[in-house]
């Protein structure tokens, strides 16, 4: 997908119509604002945002894999520092993919909930669109796929065009008044897959 290209869908009626007329966005920006109430997290609270988090997905939440206290301790230090609004190394973004189930798309949405202005929601719809149609699973689901992606719309979101469609778009529904550009342009990618 180019920057033209995601353009052209933000301003298409069949994508604005879908988003318009899409149920449970507001559901979704329920759990980012509880999130964004408490300024230091604990353990507890991880387990259970990403439970939410899992909520939002076909797939279920495996158990949580034993973590030791330091491997506890850098994991709490790492998404805090996310909530915070730092960016994330590949290494400290495997650790939260272990602690998602080992899936990227988990970890994805886990980052966009504790900071929906510096981490984008990735999945299979997102990637067909951004990707190419029928992209397998082995293909879209790794660490690289999502750090080409969320570094291509950290680049989008800072052009006055994508900034004014994403404008545009959250005038659809009030329940995206909050919602973050990186949230609006992963919804037009979500919704551009017909």
């Amino acid at each position: 997908m180019t920057l033209d290209g995601w353009l052209s869908l933000a301003k298409s009626d069949s994508v604005r119509n879908r988003i318009a007329t899409e149920e449970g966005l507001d559901d979704f920006q329920a759990i980012i604002r509880v999130v964004a109430r408490r300024d230091v997290l604990d353990w507890d609270e991880l387990i259970s945002i990403i439970h939410m988090v899992y909520g939002w997905m076909p797939t279920m939440l495996r158990p949580t894999v034993k973590h030791s206290e330091a491997e506890k301790n850098q994991l709490i230090s790492t998404l805090q520092f996310v909530k915070q609004g730092g960016f994330l190394s590949t290494s400290q973004l495997n650790c939260v993919q272990r602690f998602s189930n080992r899936s990227i798309v988990g970890a994805s949405k886990m980052l966009h909930v504790l900071n929906p202005t510096n981490y984008v929601i990735w999945d299979s719809r997102v990637a067909e669109v951004f990707m190419w149609q029928g992209v397998t699973q082995a293909t879209y689901s790794t660490l690289e796929r999502y750090v080409e992606y969320l570094e291509t719309l950290r680049e989008w979101v800072k052009n006055p065009l994508v900034v004014e469609q994403c404008s545009e778009i959250r005038k659809l529904k009030s329940e995206l008044t909050d919602a973050s550009d990186l949230r609006i342009i992963e919804l037009v990618l979500f919704r551009g897959k017909v």
